[in-house]
């Protein structure tokens, strides 16, 4: 059995489908640079349960990214030292970033199709004001990548039902 005729199988069985592309899809929040878009194109799969697996990855992946996040934020912190002030100025900038545009930078974002979830969600989360309140909460944050991905979804296949392309 070759690689086409396993990505065949998989693209005619819903379900095998549905769990490979719920893996891919966390994968792609979590650390791979690669647009999760082309999971969308299935017509053995309604469009909607799609979208709903593209959404719920990107929720669990962004869980996932956020504890990593905020775990590398700690030790980068400790690097920015006043002797360190380029690095301290980066931070604070970085910082006042998150602050002004939050959840809503991050929703444009995360809606934008083929954009790379990845880093930005690195960042936002890098970058996250410690202080309560001012930054984003795990849940919050969360539920904005699972809105995004739903977004995004239906955006994807919309232009490309608009252009003529009905691949679904």
């Amino acid at each position: 059995m070759d690689l086409i005729e396993i990505l065949t199988n998989f693209a005619t069985n819903p379900f095998a489908y549905s769990v490979v592309f719920l893996i891919y899809s966390i994968l792609a929040a979590v650390i791979l640079p690669i647009p999760v878009e082309v999971g969308l194109f299935n017509y053995h799969i309604h469009p909607i349960i799609l979208i709903s697996i593209l959404a719920l990855g990107k929720g669990i992946g962004a869980f996932i990214v956020f504890h990593i996040g905020t775990s590398a934020r700690k030790r980068l912190k400790k690097l920015s030292t006043p002797e360190n002030r380029i690095l301290k100025k980066i931070l604070e900038y970085s910082e006042w970033f998150v602050k002004k545009y939050g959840y809503y930078g991050l929703l444009i974002i995360l809606s934008t199709p083929l954009m790379i979830d990845s880093i930005s969600l690195y960042l936002f989360s890098l970058l996250n004001p410690e202080e309560k309140g001012k930054g984003m909460e795990v849940e919050g944050f969360t539920i904005i990548n699972i809105i995004g991905g739903a977004l995004r979804g239906v955006i994807t296949l919309a232009v490309f039902y608009w252009v003529g392309l009905k691949l679904v």
